[in-house]
């Protein structure tokens, strides 16, 4: 299995004589797994575990991916489709607009983690009818997260739930003595209008999908398909059990919840251009700015670039009289 340092290496031997090898080599072996596995494959990572980041939205699923999406699936005409998914989550609705989109056009899906997919992208996982997992790989808690200015710390992200105990604990305490409203008004007055409300049904909008999506794919041809479907979306969805948004849930408990998940370590090959793939992203990212690749296995390809702001030029400084 070319590792790492090994891809690295590959890229490096022809990068002086050729420019585009870093886009070569990633486009050659998601060809390679395409015909491997005799599924067309699509290709959605973005830099979150590579410095620097310009911006958290330009690494997160947002609306516009399903305009990256529709150029990846421009010209893929087969009914099943295998998704390398490297995502650390993103907006719910976006999740939702996207996998609607994939299903109107393929009847089977596979999502392939090759190293993490959390939050949203875990939701999105949620949607597919199998998923191909290594014993490094790891999905992560749905729990919708809430992105807010607090000053003078600047953004911050809140569990929805922490929200809501945070604001129920608050109320209790006011209610028990007055002198509490001292310590609670300032923090509560840091919550943007209608927030409560947003909290609310942004974790009914994800259990709803989570839940429908499994019933409706991966658990089709199980008879207690909605009680699983229940179970799973419960856990997934606990961030009081599970403590943190970016807590990783391995595969073994994932299919101890009943999730349909291959080993990818079941066949050499597969693993071996997976990992290559996926390798070869993630170099693109650390030799580049790119900073979200959507890319099919016939080359087609969304990617974006952002490049850090440039500095103003400064004067010189004035010359001395002589």
């Amino acid at each position: 299995m070319p590792t790492w340092s090994e891809i690295l290496n590959e890229i490096q031997s022809q990068a002086k004589q050729n420019p585009l090898v870093l886009d070569q080599t990633r486009r050659k072996y998601l060809r390679e797994l395409s015909n491997h596995i005799k599924s067309p494959v699509i290709l959605y990572a973005t830099r979150w575990m590579d410095t620097p980041v310009m911006s958290q939205a330009d690494i997160q699923l947002v609306w516009a991916d399903k305009q990256a999406f529709m150029e990846a699936i421009h010209g893929v005409n087969e009914k099943q489709l295998a998704l390398i998914l490297h995502s650390p989550g993103g907006q719910i609705e976006a999740v939702k607009a996207i996998v609607e989109y994939l299903r109107e056009k393929f009847d089977k899906i596979t999502v392939i983690v090759p190293d993490a997919a959390m939050s949203a992208a875990t939701l999105l996982a949620l949607s597919s009818d199998t998923l191909i997992m290594g014993r490094h790989s790891n999905l992560g808690p749905i729990d919708p997260q809430f992105i807010l200015p607090i000053p003078p710390i600047g953004q911050v992200s809140i569990s929805a739930q922490s929200l809501i105990e945070e604001f129920e604990r608050a109320k209790e305490e006011v209610k028990s003595d007055q002198r509490n409203l001292l310590v609670w008004a300032p923090k509560i007055q840091q919550y943007p209008p209608g927030i409560l409300e947003e909290a609310r049904n942004a974790i009914d909008l994800t259990k709803e999908l989570g839940k429908e999506w499994l019933v409706k794919y991966m658990l089709k041809d199980y008879a207690d398909a909605r009680e699983k479907a229940e179970n799973i979306v419960r856990y997934l969805g606990d961030h009081k059990k599970l403590k943190s948004h970016s807590t990783p849930i391995t595969r073994e408990k994932l299919r101890e919840l009943g999730l349909k998940i291959v080993d990818l370590e079941s066949d050499q090959r597969l693993q071996d251009l997976v990992l290559s793939v996926y390798h070869a992203t993630r170099i693109t990212f650390q030799l580049t700015t790119a900073h979200k690749i959507v890319e099919n296995s016939n080359g087609r390809s969304f990617i974006r670039i952002v490049n850090p702001p440039q500095q103003p030029l400064q004067n010189p400084p004035a010359s001395k009289p002589p």
